[in-house]
């Protein structure tokens, strides 16, 4: 067989096999490609995460997750979003300070209740 043919024939199997889906990120992670502009409430907040545009996704937010469990993406140039974190972090240290078992910790996630503990 001439290397032409064996060329065609491998990029012909190679072409069949299916592309991991791993080479693109996980396809289960959801970005934020646009920003509310429409303030929160700061009761219905329920916590946030941060999304960097230096991993997976390509703008930088703030995911807050409201009570109703939905999720909603602001941009921290915001002046009630940088609010909302002010407040979030003042909850999240009286709630350290304290000592309380309430403060939920995760990957680059800070989720707080406020439910009183008996």
């Amino acid at each position: 067989m001439s290397h032409l043919t064996i060329t065609l024939i491998s990029s012909i199997l190679l072409s069949l096999f299916p592309h991991t889906p791993a080479a693109y990120g996980p396809l289960n992670y959801a970005c934020c490609v646009k920003y509310t502009r429409n303030p929160l409430p700061l009761r219905v907040i329920k916590g946030f995460i941060e999304q960097s545009s230096r991993e997976v996704c390509r703008i930088d937010a703030i995911i807050f997750f409201t009570k109703n469990k939905k999720k909603v993406c602001a941009s921290v140039e915001d002046q009630w979003v940088r609010a909302a974190l002010a407040h979030l972090r003042s909850k999240i240290n009286k709630l350290t300070v304290k000592g309380a078992p309430r403060l939920t910790t995760g990957q680059k996630q800070l989720i707080y209740t406020t439910t009183k503990s008996p």
